[in-house]
């Protein structure tokens, strides 16, 4: 067993991967249980609270009981107190995300799919015994959760089912999402078993937001979707990034594991960072220490301007969103020295026209006289007037409600 192992090990009393535990959450998702949020589907579907026999959910069509969907097929029929039938099933993620009750407007599933695979995450369950690289991802920026649900399945695959997760009990703080150690308390072994299995977690979500209540709902809301199936894939902290960042940094070196790394006092430990938060820009320069080199920085941002504001770094790319189409369209954003004389409406890229199809590269020619007015940059030029470039790559078109902004972390020696 590696030196790291072991270290875990004596840390947080992990046990090694296969001899954990017998119990895990039920993955059947055909037959619905008790505690299973549900979708009503009338003419209006409705997603019901989680089932508690004995109890009933209120709907257009009549009250249906609770006791009447546990235990039923999904897509199985049941019967209002007014006759009527209703189809019941488990809500798929996009119909999660858009029912589950909210305090700010979350990402929509087409725009956090797309996030998800712009990091191009590739993760697997380990043999027994077999280490691997931790796969750590932070997002700053919890809000209504949806990009944490899709991040934590795209992770999935690299853990372990977790076992069945300890209920808060009434009354009771919950130390783990503020970051705490829990007091001194009698032995609860669904809690041991529970913090075990996180202790050997191979891929991880610190999702980080600085309002209580947001981060409260949404944790909420992802430990009601399947089982909370995917809960255990996330650590939630409420504050600063900036604090969380610091907070990670002491508990690394406390812990030794740095040290176990190799290199710095604290080697970068994340495999990619995602800001979805009012001014992006400023909290940049305390997330990317620590992101591994090869990381991806991806900042969300409604206007374009925006993402204009960080464009002292060399973007990979940045991406509009939107519905209608997906995959998102391409924008240049950068800077330019303009020179005199020169038209703004017909400021271009010389490589512009490389890899157009005829007919894009024929609505170009008429600003071919304009290309030699322009030069472009990754950085802001030392000379002449500079002028910062928005707009659309050529050849698509879509409506768009927001910006991505991706960055790579490259250091060469």
């Amino acid at each position: 067993m590696s030196r790291l192992r072991q270290a875990l090990q004596r840390i947080f009393g992990a046990t090694p991967t296969g001899a954990l535990r017998s119990r895990t959450i039920d993955t059947n998702f055909s037959i619905i249980k008790e505690g299973d949020r549900v979708i009503l589907h009338g003419k209006q579907p409705s997603l019901s609270k989680a089932l508690k026999r004995g109890e009933k959910l209120q709907t257009p069509r009549g009250a249906v009981e609770h006791d009447s969907i546990i235990g039923k097929r999904v897509w199985d029929t049941v019967q209002s107190r007014k006759g009527l039938n209703l189809r019941v099933s488990l809500p798929t993620l996009e119909e999660y995300v858009a029912l589950t009750p909210r305090l700010v407007t979350p990402i929509y599933p087409q725009d956090a799919n797309l996030i998800a695979s712009l990091l191009d995450i590739h993760v697997n369950t380990p043999a027994a015994g077999e280490i691997q690289p931790t796969t750590e991802i932070l997002e700053s920026g919890t809000g209504h959760g949806s990009l944490t649900l899709h991040l934590a399945r795209a992770i999935h695959a690299a853990n372990t089912t977790p076992p069945p997760r300890r209920v808060t009990r009434p009354g009771e703080k919950d130390t783990e999402q503020a970051g705490e150690k829990p007091a001194e308390q009698t032995a609860d072994p669904a809690q041991e078993e529970w913090d075990a299995w996180r202790a050997q977690r191979n891929a991880v979500i610190h999702t980080v937001d600085v309002s209580p209540k947001f981060s409260a709902l949404a944790e909420k809301n992802i430990r009601g979707f399947r089982r909370g199936i995917y809960a255990g894939n996330i650590d939630f902290y409420v504050g600063p990034v900036e604090n969380w960042i610091a907070q990670q940094k002491q508990q690394r070196k406390k812990t030794g594991l740095a040290s176990l790394t190799g290199g710095n006092p604290v080697t970068p430990f994340l495999s990619h960072v995602i800001l979805d938060m009012p001014s992006s820009n400023l909290r940049i320069p305390h997330v990317t220490p620590m992101l591994k080199r090869d990381g991806l920085l991806v900042v969300f941002m409604p206007s374009i301007t925006q993402i204009g504001e960080s464009t002292a770094l060399v973007q990979e790319k940045v991406i509009e969103l939107g519905s209608g189409i997906s995959g998102g369209r391409t924008w240049d954003v950068r800077f330019a020295t303009k020179k005199s004389g020169a038209d703004p409406s017909s400021w271009a890229v010389p490589s512009d026209a490389e890899g157009a199809t005829p007919v894009e590269a024929d609505e170009q020619s008429a600003a071919s006289d304009a290309i030699s007015e322009v030069s472009t940059s990754e950085e802001p030029p030392k000379g002449g007037e500079s002028v910062l470039v928005c707009r659309p790559k050529v050849g698509v078109r879509i409506q768009g409600g927001g910006f991505v902004a991706v960055w790579r972390r490259i250091e060469d020696r």
